[in-house]
């Protein structure tokens, strides 16, 4: 009863997600929380602990019961009309499903997680709808860039009354990572893996090197510009050789000469006197209204601004009716789990200022 009075007025926060965004986040920014916000909960995909998180966790056994535990937390924290927001830093489609009922429980949503902000559109449309009709937020600033202010410059060109009309970036932090250190020549799975390691990659890095990562982020983007788009508009593609798309994780690390001898074959063809490339995507409406969206690897000139960007960091340019000829451009880091621990953290600092 006292800790529930200490916490009557505060935001409450449960961590969904204990990988490097989750952890990086409970490291370094949790006890830099303001008085008027606190952890309540964490949970991971094997059970939900009330905070402090208990030394051994990690071998602590699973339980089945991880959902509705969570959702038994929002329902009490609302019901005694405390704020609650559920920090999805999960890489999780299975978990993003759950968006409507945690909102419809309580919650306001913050998420590093790209599945729900590009999932199909009826089911976009859904947990829109349920935001609406519950009044809640649902802030996810670090699906695009980790954190970096791309989602806040469409907004406030919206907010102007300018009009969007093209977006273009390396949208993977990961690849972008990777091609800024890869050279002809070089094995390209060696730099995928120092990549996976230091955590720019998702779990299976096949997601970014599909280009479904990138694809997701230009239909967030696409959507917040306002414009109707599905994830199969989106032509990609796809760096992972045909052999290696359907084996396991595990599978895919041992093939690592497969995956670097289709990537030399492809380059060879395609570009055989290309010194340096980069993956970028980029969305477009044509002056009928039409949306184009594409990510594929292209070579990259020595005067181009991808050329010389630091290792692992972003360019995003954005075009509107008013920033036609000379656009936005955003640089900065674009992946890795400090930059995006950060992001989150102010996604809920703007939270706080909204409730």
């Amino acid at each position: 009863m006292l800790m529930q009075l200490m916490h009557a007025k505060q935001l409450a926060i449960i961590v969904v997600g204990l990988g490097n965004i989750g952890q990086t986040w409970l490291r370094d920014f949790a006890h830099r929380l303001p008085a008027s916000a606190y952890v309540h909960a964490a949970a991971n995909s094997k059970r939900l602990w009330l905070w402090p998180l208990p030394v051994n966790y990690r071998e602590q056994r699973e339980t089945d019961a991880v959902d509705q535990a969570l959702m038994r937390e929002i329902t009490t924290l609302n019901e005694r009309n405390q704020p609650v927001v559920v920090l999805d830093l999960t890489a999780s489609k299975r978990v993003s499903r759950a968006y409507p009922d945690w909102i419809a429980a309580g919650a306001h949503i913050i998420s590093a997680n790209k599945y729900a902000g590009s999932s199909h559109p009826d089911y976009y449309q859904q947990v829109r709808q349920a935001l609406s009709d519950h009044q809640r937020y649902w802030l996810y600033n670090t699906t695009v860039g980790a954190g970096l202010p791309i989602q806040k410059a469409i907004r406030e060109r919206l907010d102007c009354y300018d009009q969007i009309t093209a977006m273009e970036g390396n949208f993977s932090g990961s690849l972008s990572w990777i091609f800024q250190q890869y050279r002809p020549g070089d094995s390209l799975s060696r730099w995928l893996r120092k990549a996976a390691d230091l955590g720019f990659t998702e779990p299976d890095p096949r997601t970014d090197l599909s280009g479904m990562d990138v694809a997701r982020k230009l239909l967030i983007l696409a959507r917040d510009a306002g414009w109707a788009l599905e994830l199969a508009d989106v032509n990609l593609q796809n760096l992972v050789p045909a052999a290696l798309r359907e084996c396991s994780v595990e599978q895919f690390w041992q093939h690592g000469e497969l995956f670097d001898n289709a990537f030399d074959q492809w380059r060879l063809q395609a570009f055989p006197d290309a010194k340096q490339f980069c993956y970028i995507g980029s969305v477009k409406q044509s002056n009928s209204g039409h949306i184009d969206a594409e990510a594929s690897l292209v070579p990259v000139s020595a005067d181009s601004p991808y050329a010389h960007l630091p290792p692992g960091n972003a360019n995003f340019i954005i075009r509107s009716q008013q920033y036609q000829h000379n656009p936005l451009i955003i640089q900065g880091p674009g992946a890795g789990p400090e930059v995006t621990a950060a992001g989150v953290h102010s996604d809920i600092l703007e939270l706080l200022k909204q409730l």
